[in-house]
């Protein structure tokens, strides 16, 4: 089924491997091609995690964006994060938090998550597919997930409908990736939304090591800034952070 959400063109599938690999495959998609599914059987989040995607209780979304440059391409996952937290916070939902770099948290626990991916690096035909997930009905997990990820009906005792969240959220995006074509501060927003900011107690893994300390802000170009606990200034540009202590974001 094809949906239309000027500016975006949605391809709407009642299940399908993965948005994002679906996506990929429409080489000649024109910029703000969607692709939405009621679920996924290979859904897949960060580091090769996989993405739980209950039939119909979430939202399993994909985006193609074509920039028209390299330079600052790595806050785009930041500015997903952001939309994905404000959508949260129009609707009244308390708790909102971004974890490092791009997970969204109410109350300490996982909501939504995303996946940026790649395709060209040529100037001419730089292709940005985003994948976007969010717990919006669900109402258990895997046991392998109790107590890290929530939706939002646990959250807000409201059954959620997944078309209209989706066209809030894609609102959003659009305003910030537009706000990025700009040349607009990113970086500011995202520490708004952050506790991971500045001054959070933290662990970050890294393949090779294991760096414990406080955050101390991000780079111009979204990296995070970590105190280690000898003094020292890091910078990590990927790896998984944990927090160190319960903390939720005062608002």
């Amino acid at each position: 089924m094809l949906i239309h959400h000027p500016p975006f063109i949605i391809h709407h599938f009642s299940e399908i491997s993965s948005t994002s690999d679906c996506l990929k495959e429409m080489v000649d998609a024109p910029e703000y091609t969607c692709v939405v599914a009621d679920q996924q059987t290979a859904g897949r989040g960060r580091r090769a995690h996989q993405w739980y995607s209950a039939p119909g209780d979430g939202l399993y979304l994909s985006i193609l964006l074509r920039p028209k440059s390299l330079a600052r391409i790595s806050l785009l996952s930041l500015t997903a994060a952001i939309a994905v937290a404000e959508t949260l916070i129009d609707r009244g939902v308390a708790g909102i938090d971004i974890k490092w770099p791009n997970d969204v948290l109410v109350n300490q626990r996982k909501v939504a998550g995303i996946l940026a991916e790649g395709m060209s690096t040529a100037p001419a035909a730089i292709r940005l597919v985003m994948g976007i997930g969010v717990n919006l009905n669900h109402r258990s997990f895997p046991d392998s997930l109790v107590g890290i990820a929530t939706s939002l009906a646990i959250e807000t005792g409201e059954k959620i409908a997944v078309d209209r969240y989706r066209d809030e959220l894609l609102d959003r995006v659009c305003h910030w990736y537009r706000s990025w074509e700009s040349g607009a501060s990113i970086i500011d927003r995202w520490e708004e939304l952050s506790s991971y900011a500045c001054g959070k107690k933290i662990i970050a893994l890294l393949d090779d090591q294991r760096i414990e300390g406080e955050t101390a802000g991000l780079t111009a170009t979204g990296a995070l800034r970590v105190k280690t606990t000898s003094g020292d200034l890091k910078t990590i540009f990927s790896g998984e952070v944990l927090s160190l202590r319960n903390d939720p974001r005062k608002s």
